[in-house]
């Protein structure tokens, strides 16, 4: 059988350990600052908080470009010939990065891809990349077809949320509103940021101090679904209190997930989501 590679964006905030560990190729988002261009990764997450500090401005975000996409996917292929790659995407309902990938793959001359759109960011991004990996090297004798029908049915299954600490980059981004960011930060209002359908919904506003709402988080995340216990992903931006953070892998395990993996939160990602965020993901039963 041909070698499937699994490919996406950094916005999946896997680990490096992760990657390696399953071959999976990553093309990075960019960020801009008014003196700079950055790829996601190349700074720490630290230097983010300080600029905002200064400024009271965030960096923006940049999409992969068309041409970045065939690049990438023209290198993987002259790397590894006769590969498939199948890569899975960021969601087409936030970003125009997807509908660049398409683009990409038109002007692929060697490369042989098959794109997937995770209808998902972040942990939830992460969620479904890391299983088409483990999906990959648990079964090297599926064809990719297979494979992607396989990755297709988990994107409607897949469930995440995030709950940011303070709206205040939210605002910044131009996503809320000033006045709603301060009426919240006065009244330490948390809003449920469910992913449906591939863009942001916010949800259930919360009342309180993290510690509090994170309790609240995982029950109302759970509720009265049924979920494939095997793994959860609890994902944070850097500046989460530990206690809060391991209060939620702990809630997960007495849920009775087997596994539960903690990823941080990149550059790009924390430039949305803000300091402190906290968020789950994990895959409904059919």
């Amino acid at each position: 059988m041909k070698k499937i590679i699994i490919t996406s964006e950094s916005g999946c905030d896997l680990t490096k350990e992760q990657l390696n560990q399953y071959g999976i190729r990553i093309i990075p988002f960019g960020l801009n600052f008014p003196d700079r261009t950055v790829q996601d990764g190349q700074i720490p997450v630290q230097e983010i908080y300080e600029f905002y500090k200064k400024t009271k401005q965030i960096p923006k975000t940049n999409a992969v470009g068309p041409y970045q996409y065939t690049e990438f996917f023209e290198n993987i292929a002259k790397e590894n010939p006769d590969c498939e790659i199948v890569h899975v995407g960021y969601s087409s309902a936030c970003s125009s990065t997807f509908q660049n990938a398409c683009l990409g793959v038109r002007d692929c001359v060697n490369a042989k891809v098959h794109l997937v759109d995770s209808k998902n960011v972040s942990g939830g991004l992460g969620n479904l990349v890391l299983r088409a990996a483990r999906m990959v090297e648990a079964n090297p004798d599926q064809t990719v077809e297979e494979l992607v029908e396989k990755i297709k049915n988990y994107v409607t299954r897949t469930k995440t949320a995030f709950v940011p600490d303070k709206l205040d980059f939210l605002s910044a981004g131009g996503r809320v509103s000033n006045a709603a960011a301060l009426g919240a930060s006065i009244f330490r209002i948390k809003p449920q940021i469910d992913i449906i359908n591939g863009e942001l919904i916010a949800g259930k506003k919360y009342l309180g101090m993290m510690k509090k709402v994170a309790k609240e988080f995982i029950q109302d995340f759970l509720g009265k679904e049924e979920f494939d216990k095997e793994t959860a992903f609890a994902f944070y931006s850097v500046g989460v209190q530990m206690d809060v953070l391991g209060n939620m892998v702990e809630a997960l395990k007495a849920y009775g997930f087997k596994e539960v993996i903690v990823l941080e939160l990149g550059c790009v990602m924390t430039t949305h989501g803000g300091k402190g965020a906290i968020g789950v993901s994990a895959t409904r039963k059919n």
